[in-house]
């Protein structure tokens, strides 16, 4: 009988990590190394300096301090060196060069990743009706008493306490998987407004936003989704300029005269419906989607759909019942009806596999890796978002998600919790992993 052999789970998600750089971004390296720099003493190359910066966040460091202490210890620095190929400098070091690196920089990288996605079409699987799902919005990534820079954005409670903000306005391409991959980031900062009477919005950032996304990938079929601060004309115009379709949420207070025509022609045109139904181990979810065509809003026409969710639990009945309302400017029928309403409730999805695990997860969003230079703040989230983007592949892939099947109560973050462990203990042995891709290998996404 063949003895099994055991390798740590640490060991484990140090070969994916190995395997998706080389499968999926064989030229990020090459990108970081062709980065601008403007120093006078060139210790490390620009390739080492921005790798730091992204590993931090793959590693799930949480903050410079505590990536500094383990570059301390020769193991580590041995290990690092092993599977990334590259010195790994003083992250104070890092922060030198971000401070003058150009913001645009790093973006441009990250969205060569995405590039490189779409070209070997790892994300086709996920189109929907022949377009790729582009969830838009805002989140908070910093927060202070006092004001930070003269960027910053500020509000003030009924208390009269100020508080003083850094924002941004994410595009992510999401998968129904839970992929969730930034493609384009606009800063929601008062950054070029002098003299400002009106503080800048999100509105106004998906305007810029959206230059960014039709500069970046101009032939890319998208469809927008995005919550009920959208559904505007200016939102409309810009998506119909670019060829863009869209799936926004319709709120009840929303364009009151639309909600009063599409009142009246629910009256005339009631049986405009789809059904899905699907079972469960435990449980059972209906969907009841009504819908309606051809609504006049200003120089749009919109579709509306109305989705009603039920979820029975067997023996005990409905126990949860829920209700959305999305407008829309793809074609409805009662087989399309149910698919676009998904597609819209996908936008969740930013929320939660995005920005929910950036703050949650290990990637501490939220912590000022650079509490004095707006320039490297920016520079670190591109890491992150970097960072991000290839963690996910490597927990998609199906050996990380069998080990998380294989192992009791074994999460995503226990598994980087024994990879920072092996890379502190154990030496990584380079030759071994470059035998991994020697020969032609597939890595399978879930």
């Amino acid at each position: 009988m063949e003895e099994h052999v055991y390798q740590s789970p640490g060991k484990s998600v140090i070969s994916q990590i190995f395997k998706t750089l080389h499968q999926y971004f064989p030229s990020l390296k090459t990108h970081l190394a062709s980065l601008p720099d403007s120093r006078r003493r060139k210790q490390y190359s620009t390739q080492e300096l921005a790798m730091a910066g992204v590993c931090m966040f793959m590693l799930k460091e949480g903050s410079r301090n505590a990536f500094n202490n383990d570059r301390k210890d020769p193991v580590f620095r041995a290990n690092y060196q092993s599977v990334f190929g590259l010195d790994l400098p003083h992250l104070d070091t890092v922060d030198d060069y971000f401070r003058d690196l150009a913001t645009s920089c790093l973006e441009e990288v990250k969205a060569s990743l995405i590039r490189d996605l779409l070209r070997k079409k790892v994300l086709q699987p996920h189109k929907y009706r022949g377009c790729y799902i582009v969830a838009i919005d805002g989140t908070g990534v910093s927060t202070y008493s006092h004001k930070h820079c003269e960027y910053c954005l500020h509000k003030k409670s009924g208390s009269g306490v100020v508080t003083w903000s850094h924002n941004v306005l994410e595009a992510k391409l999401l998968t129904p998987t839970g992929l969730s991959l930034s493609i384009a980031t606009e800063w929601i900062s008062n950054e070029g407004r002098a003299n400002y009477q009106k503080q800048d919005c999100e509105q106004a950032a998906f305007k810029r936003l959206s230059i960014k996304i039709k500069k970046m990938f101009p032939r890319l079929p998208i469809i927008i989704i995005a919550d009920g601060l959208y559904p505007t004309q200016g939102f409309f115009d810009i998506c119909k300029r670019n060829n863009w379709h869209y799936v926004v949420t319709l709120k009840d207070g929303n364009l009151r005269l639309l909600q009063e025509e599409i009142a009246l022609e629910r009256r005339l045109v009631p049986n405009q419906k789809g059904e899905s139904i699907a079972f469960h181990k435990d449980h059972r979810t209906k969907l009841l989607c009504h819908w309606l065509s051809g609504l006049e809003y200003k120089t749009h026409m919109l579709n509306w759909v109305e989705c009603n969710e039920e979820v029975s639990v067997k023996n005990q009945g409905v126990i949860k019942g829920q209700r959305f309302v999305h407008i829309t400017d793809m074609e409805l029928s009662n087989t399309l009806c149910v698919g676009v309403s998904q597609t819209g409730r996908l936008r969740q999805k930013i929320e939660n596999e995005g920005f929910n695990d950036q703050k949650n997860q290990g990637y501490a969003l939220e912590h000022k890796f650079s509490r004095v230079s707006f320039p490297a703040m920016k520079n670190y989230y591109q890491c992150l978002q970097i960072a991000h983007i290839i963690n996910q592949l490597v927990q998609a892939s199906q050996e990380i998600r069998g080990l998380i099947k294989a192992r009791l109560k074994c999460t995503v973050k226990y598994l980087w919790k024994r990879l920072m462990s092996y890379m502190l203990e154990v030496l990584v042995d380079r030759t071994e992993l470059l035998i991994l891709t020697q020969n032609r290998f597939q890595i399978r996404l879930e």
